[in-house]
């Protein structure tokens, strides 16, 4: 069993997509790396006896094929390109493993099956693409899901050579250090925060972070296996818990929106995220504060339909 042989069309199983080879095609390198995702598939299917079992997925950055072993035990075969912060992901999801417990419904990070770092390839139990918590019919109940996930990884020590919240802030303070397009009032308040941050991170207690732990990214267990929410898909970094909540405040708009006052909403979300990890909600604030008009240099003044604009021009504002 090799998982390499083509179909009757002569078509590779590890095929791309060609949504994501379009995606791909104006990053940097693509041109070498793009064809070398196919060969690292085929490579480590090999090597971890499994086959395709389905059509491939992609996100905004990773190929992922759903796979089955002899045993008929279900995997998805997730390999990404070398890119910034994408190096570190295998590495941040075994340093998680071992908070989990057989058996156990808790919501947590996925633990790997199996994985090649230097390839950039892991092997990770297969869950239910269709049930996410972008999905969940309480939102109030998938924050507090996520904020479980964030407390149980929150003192995770930091993994040497990762990117840094220190990264962050240089990228940051580039970009809004010229006039932007946001109110003066909003740059002076993130330019203040940018140094009280930098200040406060000379000696905090950093981790590990997850740096992207929104709703779609924790997937439900299959319906044949135990139920349990598991996280997915992490950017590491280096940095303090209240960097985390930033990426939940930005997503499901619609039910901070539907609640007559989206502003006394999502610091709610804040609120509920530090009632369970620890976290100083003005401080998490503050951070979000500057997330916001960092990204608004991006999306104004022409993208103002972009989905994450409504939520970044209230926090923005914070």
């Amino acid at each position: 069993m090799t998982g390499t042989a083509a179909d009757e069309l002569g078509r590779s199983p590890w095929e791309i997509p060609l949504a994501y080879q379009e995606a791909a095609a104006d990053e940097p390198g693509s041109d070498r790396w793009l064809p070398e995702l196919r060969r690292t598939a085929a490579w480590c299917a090999e090597r971890w006896g499994v086959v395709p079992d389905g059509p491939a997925r992609h996100g905004w950055t990773s190929m992922a094929w759903p796979v089955i072993d002899r045993g008929g035990a279900r995997f998805v075969l997730k390999v990404s390109p070398p890119v910034r912060y994408l190096d570190a992901e295998a590495a941040a999801l075994q340093a998680w493993s071992g908070d989990r417990q057989p058996g156990s419904s808790r919501p947590t990070m996925i633990i790997p099956a199996a994985a090649e770092p230097e390839r950039q390839a892991i092997l990770l139990p297969r869950l239910d693409p269709e049930r996410s918590l972008e999905d969940h019919p309480d939102a109030e109940e998938a924050v507090g899901i996520i904020a479980e996930i964030l407390a149980a990884i929150t003192r995770t020590p930091p993994l040497p050579g990762a990117v840094t919240l220190l990264d962050e802030l240089d990228q940051i303070e580039t970009r809004i250090s010229a006039d932007g397009p946001v109110p003066a009032d909003q740059l002076d308040r993130a330019r203040s925060r940018l140094t009280e941050l930098r200040a406060h991170l000379t000696d905090a207690d950093q981790g590990l972070l997850h740096n992207d732990l929104h709703f779609s990214n924790v997937l439900h267990a299959r319906p044949d296996a135990d139920p349990a929410w598991f996280g997915i898909d992490p950017l590491p970094i280096t940095g303090i818990g209240e960097w985390e909540p930033i990426p939940l405040l930005r997503n499901r708009w619609a039910d901070a929106a539907a609640t007559g006052d989206p502003d006394r909403a999502l610091r709610r979300r804040v609120d509920q995220v530090c009632a369970v990890t620890g976290y100083d909600p003005e401080l998490v604030r503050s951070c979000a504060q500057l997330v916001a008009v960092f990204n608004l240099y991006g999306l104004l003044p022409h993208r103002r339909d972009h989905l994450h604009a409504p939520p970044y021009l209230m926090i923005a504002d914070w």
